[in-house]
């Protein structure tokens, strides 16, 4: 088994880096998270979450981000080289790591389909 951890490396930490998912990133619309999901030059899964402040108080942000964490580092393995950037979908309760963890694993195969990308409205 793979190790499961979840190094200062497999983050995304620059601004430019969440842009590029952003922009490039295909949408996957998950029960409980919203996924974007693109092709990375790192050789490795990388993660970025945002938890904006009409999710909830800080502790409900702070909860979702972890489990969001616990998901990713329990899946990076099997991810392959792609940024995900997650976020929680809205007017959805308290979600569970079970279900984030069944919505991260159906992502990649949406990076590398062929076909149209959504495009943001300006």
């Amino acid at each position: 088994m793979a190790r499961a951890d979840y190094p200062h490396a497999a983050r995304l930490r620059h601004p430019a880096d969440f842009q590029r998912v952003l922009r490039e990133g295909r949408v996957h619309p998950g029960g409980q998270i919203l996924v974007r999901i693109c092709p990375n030059d790192q050789g490795q899964a990388r993660l970025g979450v945002a938890a904006p402040r009409k999710y909830g108080n800080a502790v409900r942000r702070n909860r979702f981000k972890r489990l969001v964490r616990e998901a990713f580092r329990n899946l990076r393995a099997d991810l392959g080289a792609v940024d995900v950037f997650v976020a929680p979908r809205r007017g959805l309760d308290e979600p569970s790591l079970e279900a984030i963890r069944r919505d991260l694993a159906a992502a990649p195969e949406r990076a590398h389909a062929p076909g149209p990308r959504r495009r943001r409205r300006s």
